[in-house]
C-alpha cells in the first residue's frame, strides 16, 4: 500500500504587543518587529522551496496579521478557525488530518505548536542541529516544516525538511 506524502509547516504567530496593550488576548496586533519577522519567514519558507497550497490560521489578530505579512506572495487558499486558538497539539494534528491538501501551514500558538514541533522531531529520531534547536524551543515568528507519511499522531516516518527563526541580538 503506497503512503500518501504531504508536507505539515507549523508558523507560530510573530511578535504581538503585550497583553495589557489591547482589550482581550484575541485582539493583540503585531508589533513593527512582529510584522518584518512575518515577512522574513514567508521569505525563508519560499526560499527554501516549501509551497503551501491550503492554511490554517488561528482566529486571533496576531495570527491573522501573521498570515498576511508572511504568507500573501504564495497565493494559497486559507481558512480561519476557531479550534486553533491555543489549541494543544493534538487539536493542531486535527486540523491538518481535516484536510487533504498536499501542503498545510497552520498559523498558530505555543505552547500546541511547539508541543507538536517536539512530539515530531522525536519521532523523526533526528539529531540534527536544526532538530536540537526547535525540539524544547520555538519562537515568535519560527516555523518547522516536515513531511508526514501516516496519519494521527502515530505519523509513519515525519522527517523535519528545514526549521527556520528569526535572527535576533
Amino acid at each position: 500500500m503506497l503512503t500518501c506524502m504531504r508536507t505539515l509547516i507549523l508558523f507560530r504567530h510573530a511578535k504581538a504587543v503585550r497583553a495589557h496593550e489591547a482589550p482581550d488576548d484575541q485582539s493583540r496586533a503585531l508589533t513593527g518587529r512582529g510584522r518584518r519577522e512575518a515577512a522574513e519567514a514567508g521569505a525563508a519558507m519560499a526560499q527554501a522551496g516549501l509551497k503551501p497550497t491550503l492554511a490554517l490560521i488561528s482566529t486571533s489578530k496576531r495570527t491573522r496579521e501573521t498570515a498576511e505579512s508572511g504568507l500573501c506572495d504564495f497565493g494559497l487558499e486559507s481558512r480561519f478557525e476557531e479550534a486553533l486558538y491555543h489549541a494543544a497539539p493534538e487539536g493542531v494534528w486535527d486540523a491538518f488530518e481535516s484536510t487533504d491538501a498536499e501542503s498545510v501551514v497552520i498559523v498558530g500558538h505555543n505552547p500546541g505548536l511547539g508541543e507538536l514541533v517536539s512530539v515530531l522531531i522525536h519521532q523523526a529520531h533526528d539529531g540534527s542541529k536544526a532538530a536540537r534547536d526547535f525540539g524544547g524551543h520555538f519562537p515568535t515568528a519560527a516555523f518547522a516544516a516536515f513531511e508526514i507519511r501516516g496519519d494521527l499522531m502515530r505519523a509513519a516516518g515525519p522527517r523535519l525538511v528545514t526549521a527556520w527563526k528569526p535572527e535576533r541580538d
